[in-house]
């Protein structure tokens, strides 16, 4: 077998081929490298960072948070008393819990990744603000005017579901780069919406009697004698009419509770001809609640509390467990708490306070029959009389 002897030339070529392999090896490598690299640039980054690092600590020195959406512009401040209050309602008390919500939610917001930078996309993540913007913009600020957080909130992108927390985008106010982040707003549809609901608490047992003034017409009464009386008597039935016993209860839970929409400085309120309801109390109590309109067609509630010290001496000893209402302590503290406003009621709740008498009544049943037409108690119906035999068969 003879011997394959490789020349100077074939080393030569084996060099190149070698060479040209690895050039084509490399070449493939910083092919793929680019891509990855492109990949990497036009992908989302992610992360998980605070989106406000320091927030959660500042909150402390907040005096002032506005939230600007499409529903609603509404500022909040802190008073001298350390209150929140909202400012687009005279200062009226804000629901604490609402406005302790909405900057802790804040302070808690993680961002998990980048998203774009262009403004012309703000649009269609409802990061948009100012006229015709579709995002909702908070900014907090200190008692100095200092700003110690602002942002604008989009478009949700995932709910929340049990304790697992949704996203949705964000970016800081004067920023163009978007977020997505994780957390979640609950913002106020309205004005309204970030008011302090609580009023007061009237129970229904009790409630005495209750006497409806409407504007225009003749006033009328529900009364009953005893707290343990279960049902209330009408003073004024009209012909044809008796009363609806079910509807003579109603009147009596409205202040058991109630609820309102919104809230105004009385003096913007025209009182003169408004309806009345007053409500007693079997312990001396005495509600009037004034219903006016804005004129606007909208219902307001004005409440004055007073005592009646005649019935407070004789008010009956409250039942086992139970302790005597102070009639003149609460007086004092619902006219702390309502003097000096008047209250947007719904019209459901204006008319329980205020029913009408056409909603007290039902048509009376029909009368039976005479008493002389009618069966005697006590005699037996006749007895059935036997009819003709049946026929004979023919033989």
């Amino acid at each position: 077998m003879s011997e394959i002897v490789l020349t100077k030339a074939d080393h030569q070529r084996g060099r190149n081929l070698l060479w040209l392999i690895l050039a084509a090896v490399a070449a493939t490598a910083l092919a793929v490298l680019a891509i990855v690299t492109e990949r990497a640039s036009t992908a989302p980054a992610s992360m998980s960072e605070p989106m406000f690092p320091d927030l959660a600590q500042q909150l402390g020195n907040a005096a002032s948070i506005r939230i600007e959406g499409p529903a609603a512009i509404v500022t909040v401040n802190k008073d001298a008393a350390g209150r929140w209050v909202v400012a687009d309602r005279s200062n009226y008390p804000a629901n604490a819990d609402g406005v302790r919500a909405i900057a802790n939610s804040l302070a808690q917001l993680t961002l998990i990744e980048r998203r774009t930078a262009d403004p012309a996309r703000h649009a269609a993540l409802d990061l948009t603000t100012g006229d015709g913007g579709n995002g909702h913009a908070i900014t907090i600020q200190a008692a100095d005017g200092s700003t110690i957080a602002a942002l604008v909130a989009g478009k949700v992108q995932t709910q929340a579901v049990g304790t697992t927390l949704g996203t949705l985008y964000v970016r800081r106010a004067g920023e163009d780069q978007t977020w997505l982040a994780r957390g979640g707003f609950a913002f106020p549809a309205s004005v309204g919406a970030t008011l302090d609901k609580t009023l007061f608490a009237i129970a229904p047992e009790r409630i005495k009697s209750v006497t409806f003034a409407p504007n225009g017409k003749k006033p009328y009464a529900i009364a009953r004698e005893t707290p343990d009386a279960k049902s209330y008597t009408l003073d004024t039935i009209p012909d044809g009419k008796e009363a609806n016993e079910a509807a003579l209860s109603g009147p009596a839970g409205a202040l058991a509770s109630p609820t309102f929409e919104d809230v105004m400085k009385a003096d913007a309120i025209k009182t003169e001809g408004a309806s009345t309801a007053t409500y007693r109390t079997f312990d001396g109590l005495v509600m009037k609640v004034t219903l006016a309109s804005n004129g606007a067609g909208d219902t307001y509630a004005l409440f004055e509390a007073s005592v009646d010290d005649k019935q407070a001496a004789a008010a009956p000893a409250p039942a086992e467990g139970k302790t005597k209402p102070d009639a003149a302590a609460d007086a004092a503290a619902i006219n702390a708490r309502t003097g000096g406003w008047a209250y947007k009621l719904a019209s459901y709740v204006a008319s329980t306070i205020l029913p009408s008498l056409d909603t007290l009544v039902q048509n009376k049943a029909p009368a039976g029959p005479p008493a002389d037409e009618a069966e005697p108690e006590g005699e037996p119906a006749p007895a059935p009389q036997p009819g003709p035999p049946p026929p004979v068969p023919p033989q």
